[in-house]
């Protein structure tokens, strides 16, 4: 009996003890991320590619960095990531005034991983001094300025804040899902603006990968508690996390959420075959062996997702249109080379050789399932596989054979091509090979270079490369990837001179079209009537097909696998994976 009591009482203790810190006022999450209720405790292994080179959202332009990041710092309006709706985050209320250019938040009663209370000092804080702040290499001052102007934050009180709007903005909301809230308290020091002697730009040297881990504060599901350089990343979970199940359950369910650092593909599967990782992102080449597996009894489930999300981000080819090399430059930047080099994408051999069917011809660039902007008319304009075509537009700017099978430039030199991409996505990889076939057969001497992904990442930066295969991902607004699409802003890396050192648009440099198109995102983002914005977009998205200063390839289908003892990770009936880290737990 004693021994009984005893177990009773350890029952006891352990259920108070996970809802101890729970929020005063805690947010149910939706009923649509949950096959079933979960239960506490374990850990979730995943795989990361490559090791965080910071843990500052704001800092440095890196997805290993945000994978992780995402798990600790949120933003005030989330969307639902089972329906793509526009939910509350940490502020659980707002109301837009007639004009719709004041918007008024009021704020859970929430607090930071470390105790301390979250008010609407940190959100006045983010806004000005993080994310509208033109020296942080990760900014996004470019979707918080209309016209010229900024988005103004201030403080009512101190769980109520008020943004003040140059004028409408159709996707705030939608824009605001990105801006996560960093904690003033830890953050200032690093804030030239507030700080005598602190230089512009300390705010990239906040929450480098040798801060103490204590001192990276969020309000998200999980906290720092281990990293170890190019091997893991380990969180636990935070004590104070403001959500809870539909049975209000607090979540997340699980002890403990780990990230391997695992460079190589192949092996990275090999740790999921042997248990070691519990959910990987596949490949349509990964597909058949693992689906034959799941069905001879393997203590995995492969799941088939359909493409309507932002990743896997299709991959697209681009040129380096500031190249030094001016014979090269001015062959870049002609729109014929580039509809010529569309003509030698086989998109349907891309789509049956490298991911095995499992894709799809993409939207340029919105999704064909994002029915809100995608403009069908792109189908008409994108040039379909054709080398004939091809030679014929090469013969047309002056990148002619000579006789002997060998295209030469206009000043007689052989035309060589350096493709860049990464050696780590295997996707990548297999086009790369795909296209250096076609264009070798058109006597163009194409050279690959397979680095890593940080490398790429470096080198696109840098304008370091002459063509390259890169993938960004969509976004159910397409004023949410203003910083990649519109020309002068900092992704807008095929024409890097379109923006200056102080990362602001230079108009001058600018080609006629692409004026177009910057000024049809200023005006998209500030309409407030559905349908002219997508008037706006759909006309960016034809500029696009015509005049392809990039050539998007193909959209992969969303392939995970993900072993049995993990639950709520499934398919949704609309064929989207289903499957958070504050949901997940361990059967």
């Amino acid at each position: 009996m004693r021994k009984l009591l005893l177990a009773v009482l350890l029952i006891v203790v352990v259920s108070f003890s996970a809802m101890a810190q729970q929020t005063s006022s805690p947010a149910v999450v939706s009923p649509a991320l949950f096959q079933e209720i979960g239960t506490h405790g374990g850990e979730l292994v995943l795989g990361l590619a490559t090791t965080p080179r910071s843990f500052n959202f704001y800092g440095i332009i890196d997805n290993a960095a945000y994978t992780i990041l995402y798990n600790i710092i949120e933003p005030l309006v989330e969307e639902n990531p089972a329906t793509g709706e526009i939910i509350p985050g940490l502020a659980k209320s707002w109301e837009v005034d007639e004009s719709g250019t004041e918007v008024t938040f009021h704020l859970r009663d929430v607090n930071w991983s470390d105790g301390t209370p979250f008010t609407a000092d940190d959100v006045v804080f983010t806004m000005e001094h993080v994310v509208m702040n033109s020296n942080a290499e990760g900014n996004s001052a470019d979707r918080f300025t209309l016209g010229g102007e900024p988005v103004l934050w201030e403080k009512i009180d101190d769980h109520t804040v008020k943004a003040i709007l140059p004028s409408p903005y159709g996707a705030f909301t939608r824009v605001l899902t990105h801006a996560l809230m960093v904690p003033k308290h830890k953050y200032e020091p690093f804030i030239a603006a507030l700080n005598d002697g602190v230089e512009p730009g300390t705010i990239n040297q906040a929450w480098t990968t040798d801060t103490p881990l204590a001192d990276i504060v969020g309000t998200g599901p999980f906290v720092l508690s281990e990293y170890v350089v190019d091997q893991k990343v380990t969180l636990q979970r935070n004590p104070n996390y403001w959500k809870v199940d539909p049975e209000g359950n607090q979540l997340p369910y699980l002890d403990q959420l780990v990230y391997l650092v695992v460079q190589d593909e192949q092996v990275m599967l090999a740790q999921f075959r042997s248990g070691e990782i519990h959910r990987v992102t596949i490949t349509g080449q990964n597909f058949p062996g693992l689906k034959r597996e799941e069905l001879d009894g393997a203590h995995f489930r492969v799941l088939t997702g359909s493409p309507v999300s932002p990743t896997p981000s299709p991959p697209h080819l681009a040129f380096n249109w500031d190249i030094e090399d001016e014979e090269l430059q001015a062959i870049f930047r002609n729109d014929k080379f580039r509809q010529a080099m569309e003509y030698t994408i086989d998109r349907h051999r891309i789509i049956e050789d490298v991911y095995n069917t499992l894709a799809i011809i993409p939207g340029v660039p919105v999704l064909p399932a994002n029915t809100a902007f995608y403009n069908p008319a792109i189908e008409d304009i994108m040039r379909q596989y054709d080398l004939e075509q091809a030679k014929q537009l090469f013969d047309e700017v002056g990148i002619k054979d000579r006789g002997d099978g060998v295209r030469v430039l206009p000043s007689g030199r052989p035309f060589e091509l350096t493709l860049t991409t990464a050696v780590n996505v295997q996707p990548h990889n297999d086009i790369a090979v795909i296209l250096e076939n076609e264009w070798e057969e058109l006597g163009i001497t194409t050279h690959l270079q397979l680095i890593s992904s940080t490398l790429v990442g470096q080198r696109r930066t840098a304008g370091e490369y002459e063509a390259i295969i890169e993938a960004f991902g969509n976004q159910p607004d397409p004023q949410l990837r203003k910083a990649i699409w519109q020309p002068g802003r900092p992704l807008y890396y095929w024409h890097r001179s379109t923006m200056d050192e102080n990362q602001e648009p230079v108009l001058a440099n600018m080609e006629d079209w692409e004026l177009r198109i910057f000024d049809l995102f200023e005006l998209g983002e500030i309409e407030m009537d559905p349908v002219q914005r997508k008037a706006y977009y759909d006309e960016w998205q034809a500029i696009y097909a015509e005049r392809v200063p990039v050539i998007y390839i193909a959209k992969g289908m969303e392939l995970q696998a993900v072993s049995n003892a993990i639950g709520n990770v499934f398919l949704q009936e609309n064929g989207q994976i289903v499957g958070t880290n504050y949901t997940a737990f361990i059967k």
